[in-house]
């Protein structure tokens, strides 16, 4: 369980019994809910890629970003737009750090990196690497003793790169994302901010680095980590299995995705349980599932590509049936009336810890060798595959 702010971005507290990711520094409560043996992982990325992904999905959330014209005028000269005591201001500095727990606007000095370091490895039991997430995927599997189907996942969250090119203002993303904001168009002109200017030369990259220089000691440690974990595991077996991982990818995404898995904007997305949530103007893509899917098949496609925000909605449901039973009760009633739905407390508010008696990660002893919806597992070829599926999806 990684220890970060939750998916919509802000700070609560872990509740004992509260199965989503948690606010940093929470360690102690998470523990208290999970078994002894619980297996702790993380990721890290490239500060550079992170700062570029930051700026572009919270320019108008963090006043660091909000005041630049673009990253960077932003790293050019951070301190001048940068004030630590700013709410939403972590995204702007060292936020690898700030999400394991550290003070993000410390000072850098080395002995103070290799403690936050240290702190990090007693904590963690593998730490993987964004860059290389097919590798990532493949020793965290074999760590936990899962299935290749397991961990075969496609590419969410991704942001559209380029606006498009097509249709007067009005009809292109831009236009659309400002009429869904109420800002007028006028004369054919959008009133409002263009997608926020991410280039970078390559000595401002290296500035990044040393503006997010806690983040970069710790991302050069964990990656030098993770290739003497792939050393130890084997490259040529690793490049073999990446393989049969990306090829599964592939079968996956001709039974499930429209168009053989291109992403595509939300607006052009059907079903809204899918949909993914969209911050600001930057187009977050999704996918369209293949009409025509059995049950059981829809069910295994949507799992892979349910956005985070509606996969805790999910997992809510799950934890809390008879609270989450009456908030969709409430919502069905405010609907029928033609009242505008206010978003309810979360179903854990007010609630008492959950007991029971499970097995290792939540499952009896029983459904060890099954997978997520219950069907059996059978060996096959390096993966496991569900029983009713191999003729299907293979």
């Amino acid at each position: 369980m990684e220890m970060q702010y939750n998916v919509q971005g802000r700070a609560e507290l872990f509740r004992a019994g509260q199965t989503e990711p948690v606010e940093k520094g929470q360690l102690l409560k998470v523990e208290k809910v999970m078994p002894a043996d619980t297996f702790y992982f993380s990721i890290v990325r490239d500060p550079v890629a992170l700062a570029e992904s930051s700026f572009a999905y919270y320019k108008e959330v963090a006043p660091a970003f909000r005041k630049a014209k673009g990253l960077g005028e932003f790293v050019d000269d951070p301190k001048r737009f940068y004030e630590p005591r700013l709410r939403n201001n972590h995204y702007a500095r060292n936020l690898l750090w700030f999400d394991f727990g550290l003070d993000h606007n410390a000072n850098f000095s080395l002995a103070l990196a290799q403690l936050g370091e240290d702190m990090i490895r007693r904590t963690f039991n593998m730490i993987l690497v964004s860059e290389y997430f097919d590798q990532s995927m493949i020793l965290l599997r074999h760590a936990l003793c899962w299935p290749l189907d397991a961990v075969v996942a496609f590419s969410l969250n991704a942001r559209q790169q380029k606006p498009s090119s097509t249709g007067g203002v009005g009809e292109t993303w831009v236009g659309k994302a400002a009429a869904a904001a109420g800002v007028g168009i006028r004369g054919g002109h959008v009133q409002a901010k263009l997608p926020p200017n991410l280039s970078l030369t390559e000595e401002q990259r290296e500035k990044l680095r040393q503006w997010n220089a806690f983040d970069w000691y710790l991302y050069k440690a964990f990656n030098k980590t993770f290739w003497k974990e792939i050393d130890k595991f084997g490259r040529t077996q690793m490049e073999k299995e990446v393989n049969l991982l990306r090829m599964r990818r592939e079968d996956l995404a001709r039974v499930c995705l429209r168009d053989g898995g291109k992403p595509v904007e939300a607006h052009q997305i059907r079903d809204k349980n899918i949909r993914p949530f969209q911050s600001g103007l930057v187009k977050i893509l999704g996918y369209e599932l293949q009409s025509g899917l059995d049950n059981v098949t829809r069910k295994l496609c949507v799992r892979m590509i349910r956005p985070e925000i509606q996969y805790k909605d999910v997992l809510d449901s799950k934890q809390f049936p008879q609270a989450h039973a009456i908030q969709a009760q409430q919502q069905r009633l405010i609907v029928a009336v033609g009242g505008t739905f206010l978003k309810q407390d979360p179903p854990w508010k007010g609630k008492k810890e959950m007991g029971g008696e499970v097995g290792v990660g939540g499952r009896t002893l029983e459904e060890g060798m099954k997978d997520w919806d219950s069907s059996l597992l059978n060996r096959n070829n390096q993966t496991m595959v569900r029983e009713h599926e191999k003729r299907r999806l293979r």
